[in-house]
């Protein structure tokens, strides 16, 4: 049986220290990085342990650090050794209170699914000032035997189900250092300093092999993540044939629970060719509905006619980077994909823009699919069906395209054993209220 994240480091506490707190090249890396960064920086440890060495080493720098971890024991330990703040959290929910100059995740990204880490890396953008930098100490796969691994072709990223690690087994997840790379790229950063490979021993006579580390150091350049995977693609997106308060495009769904407008028109058709006058609606909804679009840029030109008039709203939702949903899908129906979701909404901002839209932000939404059945096979095929269903029920290998997911989603269901992340960004465009524009 393998044991949570939590359960083990609270478990292994000042152990854990003893064991690697001593490593000269990661603490290099640590001292390196903090010669980098403004004095006084603001700095996250993400999985902060016991504070030692990264915290320690860069509160000493003169940086102010916040540490997290979702061992309250570590996390008192931390507390009582290292000058800093320090609390209990999960780095997958943390939200922080305003932008850090650097994020470091030193040794804590392994105990995660694959949706959960690509994601992990955008949020640490969010996170970032643009110009920060972002510090990880990782495994690579590359390192790994290949007899102790299964490989996820979807994430392009290897698990190890029952890794032997300090007395208990955990459940962890590699990519390769060029998987890394690709990743960091993708969500708006660059590699700031050449990185760096080496082998270390924990201390303690359980370890009868050394530990393989890949060091690097990014620095954010793009300044807003949740328009990415960057680098958008070249070529155009694929083009696929497909008197009230609020227009809400797409499916008729529910939606008295997320306006407080009583009167809500709902519209199936293109949303290139609205049939209301111009200036009709305070409020455009556009759910999941520009990726079905021929033209986008005459939906977004109907949208913004029949919607604008002083303080009106257009609020669009897309999947987030690193959405577990269209991941899978893409990566099952291969040349019939989900349109770039970061490409749609970037050309919605700019589009926007020059319609005279100023007030334009986004922001992630957290949401998953949950699938309760016991059964795994009964779990993938119900879930499987109901995902190719909302994308491609239509499609004409329908059939082998479910039974490829199904397949898929049996090791997605190893790290999240009864949901599928469908993280999306909500971008919320306001007209002026005013005439000056």
């Amino acid at each position: 049986m393998t044991i949570d994240g939590e359960s083990l480091f609270n478990d292994l506490g000042a152990t854990y220290e003893a064991a690697f707190a001593n490593n000269a090249p990661l603490r290099a890396f640590v001292h390196r990085t903090s010669k980098k960064l403004p004095p006084g920086s603001r700095i996250l440890d993400v999985g902060c342990g016991t504070g030692k060495p990264v915290a320690d080493i860069l509160a000493s720098a003169g940086h102010e650090v916040h540490g997290i971890d979702v061992a309250p024991k570590m996390v008192k330990i931390a507390q009582s050794q290292v000058r800093g703040s320090f609390e209990v959290a999960n780095m997958n929910d943390f939200h922080p209170s305003q932008p850090y100059d650097a994020v470091f995740a030193i040794l804590s990204l392994f105990q995660h699914t694959p949706g959960e880490e690509y994601s992990l890396i955008f949020k640490f953008s969010e996170w970032l000032k643009v110009g920060g930098y972002l510090a990880i100490a990782v495994t690579p796969s590359t390192s790994l035997l290949s007899e102790t691994c299964t490989y996820d072709p979807t994430w392009d990223c290897v698990w190890m189900l029952r890794k032997p690690w300090m007395g208990n087994y955990t459940k962890e997840i590699f990519y390769s250092e060029d998987g890394w790379l690709r990743l960091l790229r993708s969500a708006g950063f660059v590699v700031a300093d050449e990185p760096a490979n080496d082998l270390f021993f924990p201390a303690g006579t359980q370890y009868i092999a050394p530990e393989a580390y890949y060091y690097v150091l990014a620095r954010k350049v793009d300044a807003q993540p949740l328009l990415g995977p960057y680098p958008l693609p070249t070529s155009p997106m694929r083009v696929t044939p497909a008197d009230n308060d609020v227009l809400a495009l797409g499916q008729e769904h529910d939606l008295s629970r997320y306006t407080r407008h009583k009167e809500v028109q709902y519209f199936s058709g293109p949303a290139e060719d609205l049939p209301y006058p111009s200036e009709a609606f305070q409020v455009v909804l556009a759910p999941w509905t520009l990726d079905h679009t021929m033209d986008l840029e005459k939906a977004i030109q109907e949208m913004v006619r029949v919607a604008r008039r002083r303080g009106s709203k257009i609020v669009i939702l897309q999947g987030a980077p690193g959405n577990e949903a269209v991941m899978h899908l893409n990566a099952a129906t291969r040349s019939h994909r989900i349109d770039h979701q970061g490409q749609i909404l970037q050309a919605a901002v700019q589009r926007l823009e020059n319609q005279g839209f100023r007030d334009i932000s986004l922001r992630r939404i957290r949401a998953h699919y949950e699938f309760p059945e016991e059964d795994l096979s009964t779990r993938c095929a119900i879930a499987a069906e109901l995902l190719v269903d909302m994308w491609h029920k239509q499609h004409p290998c329908y059939e082998v395209i479910k039974h490829s997911l199904a397949s898929r989603l049996k090791l997605h269901f190893e790290g999240h054993a009864h949901s599928i992340g469908n993280d999306m960004v909500v971008l919320v465009a306001s007209y002026p209220s005013d005439e000056r524009h």
